[in-house]
């Protein structure tokens, strides 16, 4: 529900641009020439200004639909961990092979092992870590010898 409401807020916040009305300037024209096609009949017959009509109203409503399609959302995954002695909270990212009841790092308080309470994704405006590239191991292994 919040997600479509910050939707509506950015098309709201972005206006008229010269690009968007060009498109709607088009559309309105490949429709009003298709009609006029049909109606008035500029071709050679009646069947061929239907077709003619026909076709540049499809043109024109499928550059209607034509649509930039929104970038996927940056997530990041955390795991929240709990001590079950003393309930001490951790939030860390997510490492692979996390899952919830699992008995993970020590507890910075009374060193006793934590556990896993919650992993959950959450979305971000802005990443916040730059994407680290995995080395091949092979590669490594060649640099050394």
């Amino acid at each position: 529900m919040i997600d479509e409401e910050n939707e509506d807020e950015e098309i709201l916040k972005k206006g008229i641009t010269l690009k968007s009305a060009l498109k709607n300037l088009l559309v309105i024209f490949f429709i009003l020439l298709g009609a006029a096609f049909i109606y008035f009949g500029y071709g050679p017959d009646q069947w061929s200004n239907l077709f003619i009509g026909f076709f540049l109203i499809c043109i024109g409503t499928t550059i209607m639909q034509v649509q930039k399609s929104p970038p996927e959302p940056i997530r990041q995954t955390l795991t929240i961990l709990l001590c079950n002695l003393c309930g001490l909270t951790k939030v860390r990212n997510y490492e692979q092979g996390d899952f919830v009841f699992q008995k993970r790092d020590d507890c910075e308080k009374c060193n006793q092992s934590m556990e896993v309470k919650q992993i959950y994704s959450v979305k971000l405006k802005k990443p916040t870590e730059p994407n680290k590239k995995k080395e091949n191991p092979k590669l490594k292994q060649e640099n050394k010898e």
